[in-house]
């Protein structure tokens, strides 16, 4: 969407209301001359990121990271009931002077949200008094139809100006909110980081819009938003993003970010950024631990609203806000820090009862048993690994213990025993990537996440007890948290394409297992071992081609790879490459075939129509491994009445890596041509060299060089190179020159034959 349809789209649907449009002239009006300089007072109540967090739930909050199981000693430490009943018991949300908002994220994937789609969630946010909250990632926990309900129960809007949801969820969300308070006009506006379709896995990224979060609030701010006395933004992204969108944007006075912690949680005394000019970037850390406290003098000259004093408070969870109303009028501290020993708060009795009940029905529904343990389970952390890498059909999985407690599973397993291991529902995707990407991807892990991985030894590079191959596709479980720009690419791709069993969800996974199996053990329905795997590609080129023809070619007619015609003609290539990886070991298969055609004289004339195929199977791999193999070689045509040349080569021998790119083979070999009926035995080598010159760009070069005796003595080359030029996804610019040297007794003279194809090629690529 254009820059243009961002503004009228942003002013058509806030100049709907006729309310919006006479405050929209009210405030444009032409200040006079003798304007006075007006002082207003205003307190902002803020919260984000409460994912769910309705109470605090037994063996699920953060505060029983240490494994604490005893309900007695589950004291409230935080969720949205407390700080609902915190701001009801101030007495004023919702009043003259107070605004109540949210950053975002606050569904989630908890116990209390799951009985009901977040229900009572955001029964108790109309409760407290909450004017509005803007749109984070967590908000399409459930899908889009339950956010679209839930938008519809709210008493207050919510806010994404950058979020396009279609035609059935546009009504839901609202680009800002246009209010007044102490005397001043103000708008809020929400936004929402155009990265957050990478983070999603309940909704497919079709069904979704994300525009550029600059783009949107420029156009905001073109519109009715721009011209109130005081602009505030709830924006749901990182840190970094949420700075540099305040650098960006000093007309707007007050940044409330949500969705900005990466790792460890700050420490609460770090949630305020001033910059210059009386700005302020402020958030609430710990995930319902805190209510935010904004206590803001406000200085209006004219058309010119400036801060001119801003308190932050954070308030422990449970504690009254009243004691802080004496720290806020006498003191210009922006640490943030909470005052000692707070008074407690008495929880508000209509919030209580409703809290009360919704309680019981997630406590009778997760007090279920699904299984038992035959033996205990002590690291729960390595035996989920283990089960994800199982259940997603992965050679290497990985998991972020900080989404599990360090808890084991003995006896009994109940729904609540899942919920009480697997602190966060991260969900694990299955990407594919190279070797070589493994490495690097793993060893750049940032050092907050703490990972547990299954089939991969950090350490030695190793796979499964064996030398990882940098050159081979590896499918890999990984968390969508610890996913870099190219793998959540590649994660939206598949989700796109409906590729079934590519996600899941730790809690779901953990308690499927759990319930299929009954009885469980470290290993019950887990492979120790490699798995099978299967990775092929096929590649369709268009190429012009010239052929160059040295020596007695035709004295060769025998030879497949001699066969065609000297000239330049167009053909067309097709390759196609598919290997097996077993615990047995690995079986791989090659067919390359050509065909082109020309006009000699009148008549059609073949320029290239050879077929190419290789049979191998290796074991188990390591550095030096042992092989079996089989070629054929022959010709789609040949002239009237004489047979087609087929050339048949079986061998053995040795395999070697020789460092990250290159492989050679060295083997025993026996060549029979099927028209003469000569044997030949002889040697074989074959090195192979790939690699990568840039993202997409590739060069590739293979030969088969072998000397053989017996009837008659024989050399011959076959020697393929390939270079690819990335042009848009798996469509590619091609050069291939490839050469071809044969020579045997009988004759004692050498024929070469030259091409060089240049074209277009087209790849596909499977992994099973």
């Amino acid at each position: 969407m254009t820059k243009a349809s961002l503004i009228f789209t942003a002013v058509a649907r806030c100049c709907m209301a006729a309310g919006a449009i006479y405050f929209a002239s009210a405030i444009h009006s032409t200040p006079t001359a003798d304007a006075q300089v007006t002082e207003h007072r205003l307190t902002i109540l803020h919260t984000n990121d409460l994912q769910g967090g309705i109470y605090s739930e037994d063996g699920f909050d953060d505060g029983d990271q240490a494994g604490n199981q005893d309900p007695e000693d589950a004291a409230d430490r935080g969720g949205l009931a407390t700080l609902a009943s915190m701001i009801q018991a101030h007495g004023r949300a919702g009043a003259d002077s107070i605004l109540v908002l949210d950053g975002g994220n606050a569904m989630g994937a908890t116990p209390a949200c799951d009985v009901d789609g977040c229900r009572t969630l955001f029964q108790l946010m109309s409760m407290a008094g909450y004017d509005a909250m803007a749109v984070g990632s967590h908000e399409f926990t459930y899908g889009i139809d339950t956010l679209t309900t839930r938008a519809g129960q709210a008493d207050f809007p919510i806010l994404g100006a950058n979020l396009g949801l279609g035609d059935t969820v546009h009504g839901a969300t609202t680009p800002f909110l246009l209010t007044e308070r102490s005397g001043l006009r103000i708008a809020v506006m929400g936004l929402v980081s155009s990265r957050t379709a990478d983070d999603l896995s309940s909704v497919n990224p079709a069904d979704l819009e994300f525009h550029d979060p600059r783009a949107t609030l420029e156009s905001l701010l073109a519109g009715p938003a721009g011209l109130a006395d005081l602009r505030i933004a709830l924006v749901n992204m990182s840190m970094d993003e949420a700075r540099d969108l305040a650098l960006a944007f000093p007309q707007v006075q007050l940044f409330i970010a949500g969705g900005t912690a990466a790792g460890p949680e700050p420490r609460p005394a770090e949630h305020v950024v001033r910059f210059v000019g009386g700005r302020y970037l402020v958030t609430t850390p710990g995930r319902g631990t805190h209510l935010g406290r904004l206590e803001i003098t406000f200085r209006r000259d004219g058309a010119k609203t400036v801060v001119s004093n801003l308190i932050p408070v954070l308030v422990p969870a449970g504690s009254s806000l009243l004691p802080y109303l004496a720290t806020a009028t006498g003191s210009s501290d922006t640490s943030g820090a909470a005052t000692p020993n707070p008074a407690p708060v008495p929880m508000d009795p209509a919030v209580s009862a409703l809290v009360a009940g919704h309680r019981e029905t997630v406590r009778r529904i997760y007090d279920v048993r699904i299984g038992r343990t035959r033996e205990p389970i002590e690291d729960t952390g390595s035996w989920i690994a283990d089960l994800a890498r199982t259940k997603l059909a992965a050679d290497v999985a990985v998991i972020d213990r900080h989404a599990l407690r360090p808890l084991r599973l003995d006896g009994e397993v109940r729904l609540r025993s899942v919920t009480r291991l697997v602190r966060d529902n991260d969900v694990l995707v299955r990407v594919s990537m190279s070797g070589r990407q493994l490495r690097t991807w793993a060893g750049g892990l940032p050092r907050e996440h703490e990972v547990v991985f299954a089939g991969y030894d950090g350490d030695s590079g190793e796979v499964d007890g064996r030398p990882l191959n940098r050159d081979r596709t590896y499918v890999v479980a990984v968390p969508l948290v610890l996913a870099d720009q190219n793998l959540t690419r590649q994660v939206r791709n598949s989700r796109l394409s409906n590729v079934p069993g590519a996600r899941i969800g730790l809690r779901e996974m953990v308690a499927a297992h759990v319930r299929i199996h009954g009885t469980v053990d470290r290993w019950q329905g887990i492979r120790r071992g490699p798995r099978s795997a299967t990775e092929g590609s096929t590649r369709l080129n268009g190429s012009l081609s010239q052929t160059t023809l040295e020596g007695p070619v035709d004295q060769y007619s025998r030879d497949p790879f001699l066969s065609g015609e000297e000239a330049l003609a167009w053909i067309v290539n097709v390759e196609h490459n598919s290997t097996r990886y077993t615990p047995a070991g690995t079986f791989s298969a090659l067919l390359r075939t050509g065909y082109g055609r020309l006009n000699n004289n009148g008549s059609q004339r073949e320029a290239l129509d050879r077929i190419d195929g290789e049979l191998l199977y290796s074991l188990p791999h390591s550095q030096l491994s042992q092989f079996l193999g089989f070629d054929v070689n022959t010709v789609w045509t040949g002239d009237e009445g004489r047979k087609h040349p087929v050339v048949l080569r079986f061998k053995g021998g040795l395999q070697s890596e020789l460092g990250s790119q290159a492989i050679v083979r060295v083997g025993l070999a026996l060549e029979r041509d099927r028209i003469t009926a000569m044997n030949v035995v002889g040697i074989e080598v074959a090195p192979e060299y790939r690699t990568t010159l840039l993202p997409g760009n590739t060069l590739s070069s293979q030969a088969r060089v072998f000397w053989g005796t017996g009837q008659h003595q024989t050399m011959s080359v076959q020697h393929f190179n390939h270079l690819r030029f990335r042009l848009l996804d798996d469509l590619a610019a091609t050069l291939d020159a490839n050469i071809f040297l044969h020579r045997d007794s009988d004759i004692d003279r050498s024929a070469v034959k030259f091409e060089l194809q240049v074209g277009l090629g087209y790849d596909w690529r499977y992994y099973r």
